[in-house]
């Protein structure tokens, strides 16, 4: 005998209870399987509507069933079309995909024209038994009467709600449950830079796979969040949180007033990751606060770099002392690999000043400074041929017609 796989499905709770419309469709299943010669190897079922295209995500019985079958290669077995789906997208789906599945209300050698106008029946059906339950419920409101859970005191409304979220955390939890191979897989993946994946990263990643979400769209960040607290994983963050990473750079910074954004990043290490414009910008905020409370870096307008904090120092050490040396400046200060004896003397240049000594420089154009020319006033029967442009390019020559309102010397 060839072997089948049965599958019963009833719409409502109650159905499922009193297990008559089970039975009655299992009986008939049977009765076909050994007509036609079929042994039924296993059975699947589901308490579930069989409206909707997304039967495969509601009902977990039939998509067992349909694994179970292709595996085996063996044909699927309901007693009625409307037990498989009352849906005319989801049946041609399956035909359209080869699913073997077999009516038994129908036949074995039902064909595809004979299926296609069932399924429209029966997706008919499921509209009108719709269109009389409202009808009916309308007119039962109109004469006052209550329906649903207002039929209930209050106490078994919140009853009923309770084990309604219950159960659908539970439904939410198998769901995260048969994805968590996808996303622990997900998480091993590398980030940017070295820093653990990001969860949009993640979710790109299941999306190149061509792996469905729970609902069959394309996964993105909050979904793949969501789920990953659901089963409880806890992957590294790629990017530490905006408000802690204030409160870290401050201390650290207070730590060691002169630390470079590299090695604040170095010391900070992959537990808090932070970008290095990130980095920048916070230790920028810190160095400008403590410039705005110097009157003497407000007067001179320094900069705002990694010596921030040493001018400042050297600063109110010259305004104690003004006339200490650079030497004797930087063994106040105290030891630093950013101090030298060059620098110190320019600062303290500066602090006399009250400017700062990039003022005094020639300011840069990427330019050269274009030749002077000294105009010499000569008799006309000097002027020859070729003459020497006297300027700051001295020995060029260049002919007598275009240097004669240079008025060049001649040549001897």
């Amino acid at each position: 005998m060839s072997a089948a796989i049965g599958y019963l499905r009833v719409s409502t709770r109650l159905q499922g209870r009193s297990g008559v419309g089970l039975a009655a469709q299992r009986d008939d299943i049977e009765r076909f399987a050994q007509q036609q010669g079929f042994e039924i190897r296993s059975w699947y079922q589901d308490i579930q509507t069989g409206g909707g295209a997304d039967a495969l995500i509601m009902r977990p019985g039939l998509a067992q069933a349909l694994k179970d079958a292709k595996f085996q290669k063996c044909p699927l077995i309901v007693a009625k079309l409307d037990r498989l789906s009352r849906n005319v997208h989801f049946i041609s789906g399956l035909m359209e995909h080869s699913v073997h599945f077999m009516i038994a209300a129908l036949g074995k050698d039902c064909d595809a024209f004979t299926l296609h106008i069932y399924a429209s029946l029966a997706e008919q059906e499921r509209r009108m038994i719709s269109q009389r339950n409202k009808a009916a419920a309308a007119v039962l409101k109109r004469s006052g009467k209550k329906l649903g859970v207002l039929r209930f005191s209050k106490k078994k409304r919140a009853w009923i709600q309770a084990r309604a979220h219950a159960g659908k955390r539970k439904a939410a939890m198998e769901r995260a449950e048969s994805y968590r191979g996808h996303i622990e897989w997900a998480f091993r993946q590398p980030g940017t830079n070295g820093r653990a994946i990001s969860y949009m990263a993640a979710a790109k990643q299941l999306n190149d796979r061509d792996i469905p979400s729970p609902m069959g769209a394309r996964w993105s960040g909050t979904q793949v969040i969501s789920m990953a607290r659901r089963l409880g994983l806890d992957p590294a963050p790629a990017r530490i949180s905006p408000r802690l990473s204030p409160v870290l750079i401050k201390e650290m910074w207070e730590e060691q007033p002169c630390i470079t954004a590299p090695e604040l990043l170095a010391k900070l290490g992959p537990k808090h990751p932070l970008g290095l414009d990130r980095a920048m910008k916070l230790l920028t905020v810190c160095r400008k606060a403590e410039a705005r409370r110097s009157a003497l870096h407000r007067k001179i307008g320094w900069h705002i770099d990694c010596r921030t904090h040493l001018r400042i120092r050297i600063g109110a050490t010259w305004q104690k002392h003004p006339n200490w040396t650079a030497r004797q400046i930087i063994s106040e200060v105290g030891p630093n690999p950013l101090l030298s004896v060059r620098w110190v003397q320019r600062i303290l240049r500066e602090c006399r000043w009250g400017y700062p000594e990039e003022r005094n420089m020639p300011r840069r154009t990427g330019r050269p400074p274009r030749p002077q020319i000294y105009s010499i006033n000569l008799p006309r029967r000097f002027k020859g041929d070729t003459a020497v442009l006297i300027g700051k390019r001295r020995g060029r020559r260049m002919p007598g017609r275009q240097a004669g309102r240079a008025n060049a010397l001649p040549r001897r």
